[in-house]
């Protein structure tokens, strides 16, 4: 069982809001699904934070509102950034929190397009509170992001049209890694935030590319799995331009974290150009002889 996506609303006060403000901001940011909200069970809360969570549903999706007075309770491994990029400062400048609205998935997921709508579902019911209630900032758990409200909102507001990015669901911890043969310096990246929809997360191998090509690759790669969500098998090639060989490995735990990761390897070589001779784009498996059959991911 992965665990459940939830988005974390801090307020400086509360305010009145209840089910029947959350549908209509949805269907006012989302028209296209209109018809596929609904309520599950009615709630709302008055200032003071009385009242009920309410469960609402984007189509076969429930997700819960809850009002809790305080600020948001996060464990010790579950820090966020000292700068919070909602006021451009230090977070202990941060205005005084007296409540925070939690958003939470009610169901689980066993397979990545499940996760990927459900964390669709949940994105979207905070981005319609942020037109309802003074947020502060948005913490999204599972990743241990904090995006500023309307950075936030805007981001939420793709995830109905083709080409959607995931980044705001994941966080990137940067270490060294280990001196190469020659010599040069290299880094790791380490995903959070990707867990939830593949039971592990991603780690590169030690490389010796800049740092924006890294991240760029670890981008497009963790787009593409989150996205199109292929059977992950051991040694998968995928395609990534600039003639680099990227593939993905199981592997029972990495440099930087001991769980079971994604291993993302990247080497210079010809590999978009056999991507190139198959057709693929940007992101897509490479067909490979002799194991995985044809990866035409779409």
């Amino acid at each position: 069982m992965h665990e459940r996506f939830v988005a974390l609303l801090p307020l400086t006060h509360s305010v009145d809001f209840a089910h029947d403000q959350i549908l209509a901001r949805l269907s006012g940011l989302f028209p296209s699904l209109t018809s596929k909200l609904g309520v599950v069970r009615a709630g709302g809360f008055a200032a003071g934070s009385e009242g009920g969570p309410c469960f609402l549903s984007v189509g076969p999706n429930v997700v819960s509102v809850h009002l809790h007075p305080g600020t948001p309770k996060l464990s010790a491994d579950e820090a966020l950034d000292l700068r919070c990029p909602a006021w451009f400062g230090a977070r202990e400048d941060h205005p005084r929190i007296h409540f925070h609205v939690v958003v939470r998935s009610e169901q689980d997921t066993h397979h990545p397009a499940a996760a990927l709508a459900v964390a669709a579902a949940v994105s979207m019911v905070a981005s319609a509170l942020i037109s309802i209630v003074p947020v502060e900032e948005v913490i999204w758990k599972t990743g241990h992001v904090s995006i500023e409200p309307q950075a936030f909102q805007r981001t939420a507001l793709r995830l109905t049209i083709p080409e959607i990015k995931v980044g705001h669901w994941l966080t990137w911890r940067i270490a060294e890694g280990p001196i190469s043969p020659q010599g040069k310096p290299s880094l790791i990246f380490h995903s959070k935030g990707l867990a939830p929809f593949f039971g592990r997360e991603l780690e590169t191998v030690p490389s010796v590319l800049p740092r924006a090509e890294i991240e760029k690759r670890a981008l497009a790669v963790t787009d593409f799995l989150i996205l199109h969500g292929p059977p992950i098998r051991d040694d998968m090639p995928l395609y990534v331009p600039d003639h680099d060989y990227v593939s993905v490995r199981l592997r029972d735990r990495g440099m930087l974290d001991p769980s079971p990761v994604l291993l993302l390897r990247i080497e210079p070589g010809a590999a978009s150009e056999a991507g190139r001779a198959h057709g693929l784009r940007y992101g897509q498996a490479v067909p490979a002889a002799g194991g995985f059959g044809r990866r035409a991911v779409t």
